[in-house]
């Protein structure tokens, strides 16, 4: 029996909405997964695959600190864990086939990484496929063994499956039989969409690296996640009654269904709180008649896979005329989550439509999601700072950003939707602070 206790709890920023529909309502809902202090720590073995870009563009150090990195990973890792190595190129070798991390194995697995060298193109998707493969034959045997990539590449998916979405789609459907999957970007040239999309569909995580010398502190970053992790594929299903209108808020892994919807959260450390924020509009309802909302939250233990569920939450909002409504107080608290996730998903969007030439079309999204994120965060602490970034990024937005630009904004959206500490350093410059100086 697991040890874990996942809680999930949920509360909309008003209880009322107008009789006449069209009220915006925001449900903030919370996840917690806790260790009971006795077993914090142990740990489940880990079985991890590191697929690596080798293709030419990694050339100038950046596949020498990957290797690196690679090496201080394995140093970390102990008796029981299981560790694959896959290059690709434009080809795909597999150096190490889940090794066990013995004392006697640390000499081979050191020197096929110290052996890995430059060569061709980009084929992420064999070089993928590979290490999925490497790391789900150990866990065919031992189900309690996850099987664990990593993609570290600096470029563009040019060989193989290229198309964005075919590979995300890969990556949900190897999530649904456990195996999940991570990325780490190197440099400014990757494709920040394609690699998020492979971990937000893969159940795992995005990180960056602008520098090589950022890309070992990066990965290490990424193995201290896996064994804070003690819950996978963590999923929120909220229950929504007809005629209302639900989206969630920056988070792009979402089934929707005719009476709701099942978002995808990922991996949940221990006592780290994930938050998902769901925009809700209503319909129209005769005074005092109520809505209720149905949320449950699911999850899968670390260490022994015993499916979680929390106890549902049930939520009610009331219909109520225009002076009843207009007066009503709001939770200041829960207000200020939405406009912090509201503010990342704006910029999150804003720099993909960037990204893909639409600079009109994101100058208006901006624009438009400004008029109505003003109003909602009056009043609350930082909303001066947060409406003059989002001003700053409307009339900026119509510019070509600089690959790294875009990067910044998407990833710091991600760590800030996800909860999550950015490996590379505290001293990195927010999004909008580069922007404002012209990078």
């Amino acid at each position: 029996m697991t040890d874990v206790t996942f809680t999930a709890e949920a509360a909309f920023d008003r209880s009322l909405f107008w009789e006449r529909g069209k009220s915006v309502r925001y449900c903030v809902a919370r996840l917690r997964a806790r260790r009971d202090g006795e077993a914090r720590g142990q740990r489940t073995p880990l079985n991890i695959a590191l697929v690596i870009d080798a293709s030419g563009s990694m050339g100038g150090g950046k596949l020498e600190a990957a290797k690196q990195a690679a090496a201080g990973l394995a140093e970390r890792l102990g008796e029981g864990d299981r560790l694959s190595l896959v290059s690709f190129a434009s080809d795909v070798q597999v150096h190490c086939d889940s090794l066990e991390a013995t004392h006697d194995n640390a000499g081979r697995i050191r020197a096929a990484i110290a052996g890995l060298e430059t060569r061709g193109m980009t084929h992420l998707s064999g070089g993928w496929f590979a290490g999925v493969e490497c790391a789900a034959r150990i866990a065919e045997a031992d189900p309690a063994m996850t099987p664990r990539v990593i993609i570290l590449s600096d470029g563009h998916a040019n060989e193989g499956i290229t198309d964005a979405a075919e590979l995300r789609e890969h990556a949900g459907e190897l999530r649904l039989r456990g195996v999940l999957t991570s990325c780490l970007g190197i440099g400014d040239g990757y494709d920040e969409h394609l690699l998020r999309g492979l971990a937000e569909s893969g159940g795992g995580r995005l990180h960056d690296a602008e520098l090589t010398s950022e890309i070992s502190s990066v990965l290490l970053g990424e193995l201290d996640d896996i064994f804070g992790t003690i819950v996978e594929d963590a999923a929120i299903d909220l229950a929504v009654p007809a005629g209302v209108e639900v989206e969630p808020l920056g988070l792009g892994n979402t089934q929707r269904r005719p009476d709701g919807l099942l978002v995808s959260l990922g991996p949940v450390q221990n006592d780290v709180e994930r938050i998902a924020v769901f925009k809700v509009t209503c319909p129209t309802a005769r005074a005092r008649d109520e809505l209720e909302f149905r949320l449950t939250a699911s999850a899968r233990a670390v260490d022994d896979g015993a499916m979680l569920e929390s106890d549902p939450v049930i939520l009610r909002l009331a219909a109520a005329e225009g002076s009843r409504n207009t007066a009503q107080p709001r939770d200041v608290e829960l207000a200020a989550i939405v406009a912090r996730i509201w503010s990342a998903d704006v910029v999150s969007t804003a720099a993909r439509m960037n990204r893909d030439g639409a600079f009109r079309e994101a100058r208006d999204y901006v624009r438009g999601q400004l008029r109505h994120f003003a109003r909602y965060v009056d009043g609350l602490d930082g909303a001066e700072r947060m409406v003059r970034e989002l001003e700053l990024l409307a009339r900026s937005v119509e510019r070509d950003f600089s690959p790294r630009m875009q990067k910044e904004m998407v990833l710091q959206s991600a760590l800030l939707m996800e909860s999550r500490k950015d490996y590379r350093g505290a001293d990195k410059a927010a999004w909008a602070e580069r922007l404002a100086r012209g990078d």
